[in-house]
């Protein structure tokens, strides 16, 4: 029997799927609940499989998809809070490592909720991103399927209400404009973002990490030549939220290694 449970970790949701009676942890969950880097627990379990044998659980094309209980905790001890450079992902790490036994403690009594059968909308939210930017289709009518899909229908309205996000709108600033704000340059900015947990590099392409969808949009950029690229609008609450607004650590704007 395979069923979803779901608790919340400080207002992230972390799923505990069950496996023959024994608790599994999807990968992207706990990446978001860390503030890490979507795709660095999967990294990790691909560079030590040896290690991570019997660990980890996929599904198709879907690799690395979730660890058991054991796992988990070889998986915390890898990311060790010591080697995290971001101060906040670090934090959440401790906070996690001390909350985790709980959450172990409520899925043995069973404490936690039965998640409904429907498609998990974090994934199929990712899914329309992905299927818009790959196809050049309206974001907005791949969202609206994805809330359908997921017994969400009643909140499609509230994506109307939401402005189309286009090249140059009022409102919305690229990384240049930020780093005007800021004083410094657009490769700070992004490096200082990438720091902080609120995008990450898609080889040359930077993208949003969970924390970065409350503060900006991906959209599909076109140049006169007809090249089409994913680039980033953000909100000016970024500049709050990053802590832009801030005195700035200059190690934190040292630019990530291209993948």
């Amino acid at each position: 029997m395979t069923g979803e449970l779901t608790t919340l970790f400080e207002g992230r949701e972390v799923r505990v799927i069950e496996r023959d009676g024994e608790p599994w942890f999807p990968l992207f969950d706990l990446a978001a609940a860390w503030g890490v880097d979507r795709k660095t627990p999967g990294n990790l379990v691909d560079r030590n499989k040896e290690l991570f044998a019997g660990m980890f659980h996929s599904d198709g094309d879907v690799t690395y998809h979730d660890v058991n209980e054991r796992g988990l905790y070889v998986l915390m001890g890898k990311i060790s809070a010591d080697r995290l450079k971001n101060p906040e992902a670090k934090a959440a790490m401790i906070r996690f490592q001390r909350w985790v036994p709980e959450l172990i403690q409520k899925y043995r009594k069973r404490e936690i909720v039965q998640q409904p059968s429907t498609p998990c909308i974090a994934d199929e939210l990712q899914k329309a991103k992905m299927l818009a930017t790959g196809t050049g289709g309206n974001l907005t009518a791949f969202q609206k399927i994805a809330l359908e899909k997921c017994g969400m229908g009643d909140y499609a309205p509230a994506l109307d209400a939401t402005p189309t996000l286009v090249h140059g709108e009022p409102g919305w600033h690229n990384a240049t404009q930020l780093g005007e704000m800021a004083g410094l340059t657009a490769e700070q900015v992004n490096a200082y973002l990438y720091n902080k947990a609120f995008q990450y590099r898609e080889g040359k392409i930077w993208r949003l990490n969970p924390t970065g969808e409350m503060h900006g949009k991906e959209y599909v950029y076109e140049a006169t030549s007809g090249h089409r690229e994913i680039r980033i609008r953000w909100r000016e609450s970024i500049l709050y939220a990053s802590g832009l607004k801030r005195p700035i650590d200059e190690s934190q704007l040292a630019l990530p290694a291209r993948a």
